[in-house]
């Protein structure tokens, strides 16, 4: 656990059959909603007022956007993903399926990106550049939502996955191990240059690296 494994997890090269599909979505989405995912993300957008939009990278089913424009209606949100049978289960929200490598959007486009359980699958330099990429899109913010690399969370999510399906029982653990620390999220917004991003702790081991850009108005 010292470092981050760099193996990867099921979902990351197999396509599951049909009949699981929707087990693995329903199975995220519980996470996100009661062990701290969406609340972790919600925090850091509590004090947006007006009228905002906010672009959720590697969606999948589109739980938290949902969850977020429940909570805030002004809160126009956007699901992004590459994968095609996942975004399929995306209802209720606007869809666009791209890589985050060829990013389709324009400079400051919209008002906040966020991604949740997305960067523990990228390299660190893949993290770099992706989170350059946030920053050319994003006019007001940026919200990393990921896991944190304990021996509690391994434990706690083995626990939580005993009775689940093989990608899940996999998938999950492994998740962990490939998650990070709070100093390895803070090296990887310097090295990115966006020394605004800071990292804080959430419910349920974890943790988000976030933050409003200093001059929003500047392109």
């Amino acid at each position: 656990m010292k470092t981050r494994s760099m193996e990867p997890e099921l979902l990351d090269f197999e396509t599951p059959p049909p009949g699981e599909r929707e087990r693995i979505a329903g199975y995220l989405a519980f996470v996100n909603r009661w062990l701290g995912g969406t609340a972790a993300v919600a925090h850091h957008l509590r004090d947006v007022r007006e009228p905002a939009t906010v672009l959720d990278v590697a969606a999948g089913a589109a739980d938290i956007p949902r969850d977020l424009a429940r909570r805030y209606p002004h809160l126009k949100c956007i699901a992004f993903d590459l994968s095609e049978w996942v975004l399929a289960l995306a209802g209720g929200v606007p869809r666009i399926r791209g890589d985050v490598r060829w990013f389709p959007f324009r400079d400051r486009s919209v008002d906040f990106v966020i991604a949740t359980h997305f960067f523990h699958h990228l390299t660190d330099d893949q993290i770099v550049a992706v989170l350059r990429e946030f920053d050319r899109v994003a006019r007001r913010g940026i919200i990393v939502n990921d896991l944190s690399r304990n021996r509690r969370a391994l434990f706690w999510i083995k626990l939580l996955t005993l009775g689940a399906n093989r990608y899940v029982k996999y998938d999950g653990p492994m998740s962990v191990r490939k998650a990070f620390t709070a100093a390895e999220l803070e090296a990887l917004a310097r090295r990115s240059g966006l020394d605004w991003l800071r990292v804080r702790r959430h419910f349920a081991h974890r943790l988000t690296l976030a933050g409003e850009r200093p001059n929003p108005g500047r392109t």
